[in-house]
């Protein structure tokens, strides 16, 4: 009987102690080790710059001037699955010239999400911007072949009609400072795409308001808002008038 008390205290202790590897009593999050591609630690020079559809360029990051990163640093996030569940609030960093998701895991440690078991990137409310969420999401494709299911775009608005955003880096070849050789750099560029319908996509030219409201069927809300404001100069215009035609067909019949 003494035997069988002591095995069973130190298998109670053996327990305790690896349910409290991350020194909060609790295992690490499940869904961390799913957001890790192959290469489980992701050190950006040896592994070399790769390109939106995965190639090698044969450079470093070190060797190109400016950066392939939008919204800043490190920002918390919200990551959502295929199915739109939620599966980790971590820190992220956006790569728009590999369009990768790179994060940080529970060591710290700078990693990249696996994009295929991805849907949706919800970056967060922070001190340095406060302004809104920034919503990243992939599976869109436009009529003309030029988005690609695999692309994540920003979603600029909420609602039927969406204003997608589209950013982009490519590597330049310019001047140094000193004009003495050619120096590679990023080089940032933006699209814009209407979706307005559940399977209709088409590349903007830039902002174009003609071409906006010629892709949208219902005109008579488009008057309505015209008297209101008769020139869309910038995104926030585009973004108010989307948000306004969206609210005007959902309260048709």
């Amino acid at each position: 009987m003494k035997n069988i008390l002591i095995l069973l205290v130190l298998l109670f202790n053996f327990t305790n102690a690896n349910t409290q590897v991350n020194g909060s009593g609790a295992a690490a999050a499940p869904e961390m080790s799913s957001l890790k591609t192959a290469n489980l630690t992701f050190n950006i020079d040896p592994f070399g710059v790769y390109d939106v559809d995965g190639m090698v360029k044969g450079m470093r990051y070190a060797d190109i001037s400016g950066t392939p990163f939008v919204f800043g640093d490190w920002r918390k996030a919200t990551i959502y699955d295929i199915g739109l569940h939620p599966i980790a609030t971590i820190k992220v960093k956006y790569n728009s010239y590999s369009d990768q998701i790179h994060f940080l895991d529970e060591k710290e440690t700078e990693l990249v999400a696996n994009k295929e078991i991805i849907k949706k990137v919800v970056l967060l409310y922070d001190s340095a911007d406060s302004s809104k969420e920034i919503v990243l999401e992939k599976g869109f494709t436009d009529s003309k072949s030029i988005l690609r299911s695999h692309q994540f775009v920003q979603v600029l608005n909420d609602g039927k009609v969406q204003l997608l955003k589209q950013n982009t880096n490519k590597i330049i070849q310019k001047d140094s400072l000193f004009a003495t050789l050619k120096v590679n750099a990023f080089s940032e560029n933006t699209f814009y795409f209407l979706k307005y319908t559940p399977t209709s996509v088409e590349k903007l030219r830039k902002l174009d308001q003609a071409e906006l409201y010629a892709l949208l069927p219902n005109k008579a809300i488009i008057e309505e808002y015209s008297k209101k404001k008769s020139k869309l100069k910038n995104e926030k215009d585009f973004i108010n008038f989307l948000n306004y035609y969206n609210q005007q067909v959902a309260t048709l019949p």
